[in-house]
């Protein structure tokens, strides 16, 4: 039954109830509300479809699901309903994030070797606590664990996101990393996709030596099953990708091998990619070419801002989650590998992010917890929503890039990434207004999930000391 509520502008519905997760003793210490029946009162909402921050606003959800959104004058509290009053926060949809993983960089004492740790305890919490309610992987390296994982979370066992998990990276001949699978070709790379997406796994990476028969082979077959392809592409440029119908590319335009002088085909020349200059006429074909191709970027500008002499300041929490020799292992990687080389290619990144989507390609957000080490999950997440900021766009539209825009790219836009009817209660309570100084995303009360509110800094408290450990 439908009910038309003329007094404002929205509806009330009844709503199948999303179904209610058992969850673990050890969940349920950090749940502070787990009500079928909640109404938010007197927010700062954030209308990410509309790019508007609406003042005293009322948010009613039941079993989950959004049921109303009016202004506070004409939406009383329902009778029954767990009040919550949001007065001087803000609420924001649940974050939407696409480059993230649940392990770390590790580098040996001599800085010469470079291996992953998989945190899969205190990653999940971290991007939990951020306000990140939906992560894709964006590249497994221990794809059972990232599978189990999505599996306890979903049964209440553990804390974290929904997770779409990314398959083992579809990487070529090359690889610098010894902890990833070396494809022979079209007709391996076809079994490969067969086999991870009859594992769980729902979509797929390119890595930097695959070369364009094989990712094209693979890109067919996801499709063929309706999965989505990504990649951090090198010996593949972004236009030959966009050419074979790939979906999304990852860090912006940083790693696009478009611009390299004599570049042979299918080679990776790692490390030599020029500076690309945005006001540059082949960078803006570029641009031009992909949103024509309705190809999605994904911007990580935390974890290059992180290796430049840009970066001046680390968070106390940053070095406060770490375990001590985890903290020790980062504080020599970070002095060794910031420099000021990249200062130059990070802010015009940043202006070809801005001028990928002014142009009307889809800009989504992640974190990648690498490089450096600084960005951690949760903090880093954090970070670099802020500096998209720093390139251009307002706070609100900073969060719709992190919310509504990633919800898109999962083709789950009419699910979740907005507060509005009908949709998932994923939201996110900050204290303090985001629509003027969005550092203010730091300061998270509550992360909803399905209706469920964490209390986030419970969370981050559980996890200092402990990120490197587990």
């Amino acid at each position: 039954m439908k009910k038309l509520l003329l007094a404002g502008s929205y509806l009330l519905i009844g709503l199948q109830a999303i179904s209610q997760t058992s969850f673990s003793a050890q969940v349920k210490k950090y749940i502070d509300y787990d009500s079928s029946f909640i109404a938010f009162t007197h927010c700062r909402l954030a209308d990410v479809k509309n790019l508007k921050v609406l003042e005293d606003q009322t948010v009613i959800v039941r079993n989950g699901i959004i049921t109303a959104v009016a202004d506070s004058k004409k939406l009383p509290p329902p009778s029954g309903s767990t009040v919550i009053d949001l007065t001087g926060k803000s609420l924001l949809p649940g974050f939407v994030l696409l480059h993230e993983h649940m392990y770390y960089a590790n580098y040996s004492a001599d800085f010469t070797y470079l291996h992953v740790k998989q945190l899969p305890f205190t990653f999940p919490k971290l991007y939990l606590a951020c306000g990140a309610t939906t992560v894709r992987t964006a590249g497994s390296v221990e794809p059972y664990s990232d599978l189990n994982l999505k599996r306890d979370i979903d049964q209440g066992k553990i804390l974290g996101p929904e997770m779409d998990v990314t398959a083992p990276y579809l990487e070529g001949k090359g690889s610098i990393f010894p902890g990833m699978h070396e494809l022979s070709g079209p007709a391996e790379a076809k079994a490969f996709v067969d086999f991870w997406a009859s594992q769980g796994c729902t979509s797929f990476k390119g890595y930097m030596f695959v070369d364009k028969p094989t990712l094209k082979a693979a890109i067919d077959e996801a499709h063929a099953k309706g999965l989505k392809v990504t990649g951090h592409l090198c010996a593949v440029t972004y236009r030959e990708a966009a050419e074979m119908g790939i979906d999304q590319l990852e860090h912006g335009f940083s790693v696009a091998t478009d611009f390299v002088p004599n570049k042979k085909e299918n080679a990776c020349p790692l490390f030599a990619a020029p500076i690309a200059s945005a006001d540059s006429p082949k960078v803006k074909d570029l641009i031009r070419f992909l949103v024509d191709k309705k190809v999605i970027v994904t911007s990580t500008l935390a974890v290059i801002y992180n290796m430049t002499t840009l970066d001046t300041t680390i968070r106390p929490e940053v070095l406060e989650a770490m375990s001590p020799d985890t903290r020790n292992m980062f504080l020599n990687v970070y002095n060794k590998m910031r420099n000021s080389l990249g200062n130059k290619a990070m802010l015009e990144e940043m202006k070809m992010e801005k001028m990928f989507s002014d142009a009307g390609g889809l800009l989504t957000v992640g974190t990648d917890p690498t490089g450096s080490g600084a960005t951690l999950a949760g903090y880093g997440s954090q970070q670099s929503i802020e500096l998209l900021t720093q390139a251009g766009f307002s706070p609100i539209e900073a969060i719709r890039i992190a919310t509504y825009n990633g919800a898109k790219a999962l083709g789950l836009e009419n699910k979740i990434g907005s507060i509005e009817v009908g949709k998932a209660a994923d939201l996110v309570v900050i204290d303090g207004d985001i629509s003027q100084h969005i550092e203010n995303i730091r300061k998270v009360t509550w992360v909803f999930k399905q209706g469920v509110g964490f209390n986030s800094q419970k969370i981050f408290s559980s996890v200092k000391g402990e990120v490197g450990k587990y």
